[in-house]
């Protein structure tokens, strides 16, 4: 962060980037942080670290620990320092974070985006099965059909970057608005589908943009309402995820069988939509969109070695993510999994401010490997599968809470979405490519080959992570860190 009179401190890449704000400039730009972070939990995470400093200045503490990993410069910084410690924000005093709190209302929008964007996501695991068994057969096979599902997950996830200029532009809700009229008019579309080329566009990428357009925006909107609640408003609105994976599996399997399954798209794209206008009514920003932020795509100076273990970690991470939740089509399994998935973002959560981030994001991502490479192997049964759609759901999906926090720590505050923004843009050769390598491993080298190269997969990031864990704690083994 930048110093006044422009001049700013920087770090070696084993520390975050800090920097000193003037008495009146966190106020001013505590909302920016918020706009400017396109992608899952970036503003949870930015807010967490600024107002967390904020509401102790408020009751005239000081965060020694952040004033500590400051250099000094010279006196100027020392005055700064000072005005840090002195300020008293406003922001956590007048906050009133009851009932009559309009951010839960926010909440309740976030929730509704969750619940519609990947439950539809969770559930593709089924039309796939469809698609490839009965609708297309013979025309495709598994490596092909897994692109649908892949492009679609790939689009919500890895382009927010690219709707943050447009949510400057235009604002949070028209930007949502135009999500809620492509995602299920992709749904739509998709039934009337009489080529497999057809169903890329419509069910892959029309929903997956309509899907980025309408959850980029919203996931930054509840933790601008809250600061003593901020976890559990934050957690309920992404639980919206694993809840809808829960709901949305059993309700596509009914429907395409009492229906058909142009009938089930048809109808899956009319209940999205009218969710998805709910969600636009009652979300709501806090604070005004700044149209004078910089886009930038690849920042440069964001680049420590670190950060490139960092990211060469969200390279490979998902390529054995989505595996199980694609090729495991009993909508039963899939639906308890998606909700194991969701408590799991809460818990790990809590146990990440307990024993440090990356030790967390360490262990989630190494037992998910070894769940899918012992258990999910040796699963027979329905009993079994189901045990291992559990142990996965409450591990396999961990980084996707954990990953903003982590960027945070490494590239600081005011970096935050353009080092997000890259972490997320990394990941998307493992969401597109990860599923169909495993279905292409299936056809041709059995199920066996499949199942051990997504979980080779989650172990070998979870290496990356022991890696940047050793670094960052300089060889220290038990450490918070």
């Amino acid at each position: 962060m930048s110093l006044e009179n422009g001049q700013s401190s920087h770090f070696t890449d084993k520390t975050a980037v800090a920097s000193v704000d003037t008495d009146h400039s966190i106020d001013e730009e505590l909302g920016h942080y918020i706009e400017a972070s396109p992608l899952p939990g970036a503003s949870f995470a930015a807010l967490e670290l600024v107002e967390s400093r904020a509401s102790r200045r408020g009751k005239g503490q000081t965060d020694i620990n952040y004033i500590e990993r400051l250099p000094t410069v010279n006196d100027s910084t020392e005055h700064n320092l000072k005005k840090l410690e002195t300020n008293r924000t406003t922001e956590s005093v007048e906050l009133d974070e009851g009932w009559r709190n309009r951010g839960w209302l926010v909440v309740v929008a976030t929730f509704l985006v969750n619940f519609c964007v990947f439950g539809v996501t969770f559930s593709w695991g089924i039309m796939q099965d469809l698609y490839l068994k009965e609708i297309y057969a013979g025309q495709t096979d598994s490596f092909r059909i897994s692109f649908v599902g892949t492009v679609g997950s790939a689009c919500v996830v890895c382009t927010g970057i690219f709707i943050a200029p447009i949510v400057q532009r235009i604002g949070f809700r028209p930007a949502m608005a135009i999500g809620a009229i492509l995602a299920p008019l992709g749904l739509v579309l998709a039934s009337f589908a009489t080529e497999l080329w057809q169903v890329y566009l419509t069910q892959g990428l029309l929903f997956g943009i309509g899907g980025s357009f309408v959850f980029s925006p919203s996931i930054s909107l509840p933790p601008q309402w809250f600061v003593k609640y901020r976890s559990l408003a934050t957690g309920i609105s992404v639980c919206g995820s694993g809840i809808g994976g829960l709901a949305m599996s059993p309700l596509t399997s009914f429907l395409i069988e009492t229906t058909g399954y142009r009938m089930a798209l048809r109808y899956l794209g009319i209940m999205v939509f009218g969710l998805l206008v709910i969600a636009c009514a009652l979300a709501k920003p806090r604070w005004k969109v700044k149209t004078d932020s910089k886009f930038v795509l690849i920042d440069t100076s964001l680049l420590t070695t670190d950060v490139m273990i960092f990211l060469l970690f969200g390279i490979v991470v998902p390529f054995g993510y989505l595996t199980p939740f694609f090729l495991l089509p009993p909508s039963v399994i899939v639906g308890i999994m998606s909700a194991c998935n969701a408590i799991s973002r809460i818990i790990l959560g809590f146990l990440a401010d307990k024993y440090g981030r990356i030790n967390a994001l360490f262990g989630c991502t190494f037992l998910a490997g070894v769940f899918t490479m012992v258990v999910w192997i040796n699963a027979k049964s329905f009993g079994s599968l189901l045990a291992f759609g559990i142990l996965y759901g409450l591990t396999g999906g961990g980084f996707v809470s954990l990953l903003p926090t982590v960027t945070a720590d490494l590239v600081g505050i005011r970096n935050l979405s353009r080092g997000l923004g890259m972490c997320y843009m990394s990941s998307i050769f493992g969401t597109l490519f990860g599923t169909p390598l495993s279905g292409i491993l299936s056809d041709r080298a059995g199920y066996t080959a499949c199942i051990e190269f997504a979980g080779a997969m989650s172990i070998l990031s979870s290496l990356i992570i022991l890696v940047l864990r050793q670094r960052r704690s300089k060889g220290v083994v038990f450490c918070k860190i």
